[in-house]
């Protein structure tokens, strides 16, 4: 380092100190994001892994499955056979679940078990009719005695909004006894994903098989920590070229290095040979 620096940095270092301060907020800010593009990431690797497991693994009763009132994440899409009945007359309709781009909802009903347990199922999806808040036609199950199988999911959080009459908004087992005479001991920590049409017809429509997908988290958690590398290099970058102008301002016979451009030394080797 020359005098001139020297002396420069003694003058400014406070201000690029500052400048340091704020690109180590900056990288810190970007650690925290790519880790949490991380995080997003493992909890979708998980959630593939659980998806390949269960999904296509052979039914078991839902007594087996499911022995008491508690979701064990790790059961979510296993599929469970149940035989009772549907409560057609408690059956609701799910609000604001569009497939493919149309809007539409999610039939849900309620299912009693020959064991006494009565569970939430999802029969389908259903679309929006000309009224727009209720479908044209809401087919139904058969209510008498039949054996379904239905795949796992856990129970949605209540949003406390209202809804129409046999509507809720979200496939939450609370609202769903408050809007019908459903048993108040229904199991309220999960429901069901029917996995087969259980109405004649082209609906409801079944659900599809999850996406296994982890998504852009693993790029965004890398470019965050590009981010934080490029801060630094930027102020390095800013902090030359303000020592380079500053001398440049104050003495004349200062010539900074100049990076060669490609082809400069083959226009000087012609330059000299025709001169």
């Amino acid at each position: 380092m020359n005098s001139f620096t020297s002396a420069y940095v003694r003058d400014s270092w406070r201000r690029w100190l500052a400048w340091l301060l704020l690109a180590a907020v900056f990288a810190i800010a970007c650690a925290f994001l790519s880790q949490w593009q991380f995080n997003r990431r493992g909890e979708a690797l998980a959630m593939i892994a659980i998806v390949e497991a269960n999904y296509d693994r052979a039914p078991i009763p839902i007594d087996a499955l499911a022995a008491k009132d508690s979701f064990n994440p790790m059961d979510e899409w296993r599929p469970a056979a149940l035989t009772g009945h549907f409560l057609i007359d408690d059956a609701v309709l799910v609000r604001n679940r569009p497939l493919n781009g149309q809007p539409g909802f999610l039939q849900l009903i309620p299912f009693a078990t020959n064991s006494g347990r009565t569970f939430a199922v999802v029969t389908g999806w259903i679309p929006t009719g000309d009224k727009q808040d209720f479908p044209d036609t809401v087919p139904m199950p058969r209510s008498a005695a039949t054996e379904i199988v239905a795949r796992i999911r856990p129970t949605e959080p209540s949003l406390n909004r209202d809804a129409p009459a046999q509507q809720i908004a979200t496939i939450n087992i609370d609202s769903l006894i408050e809007k019908t005479q459903v048993s108040a001991s229904t199991v309220r920590s999960f429901y069901l994903v029917a996995a087969e049409k259980y109405a004649s017809g082209n609906l409801p429509v079944l659900g599809a098989r999850p996406q296994l997908t982890e998504g852009n988290h693993l790029s965004y958690a890398l470019q965050w920590i590009l981010f934080a590398v490029m801060a630094f290099g930027a102020l390095w970058w800013a902090i030359k070229q303000e020592i380079k102008m500053r001398r440049l301002a104050i003495d004349p016979s200062f010539k900074p290095k100049q990076r060669a451009k490609v082809g400069d030394r083959d226009n000087a080797a012609e330059d000299a040979a025709t001169s």
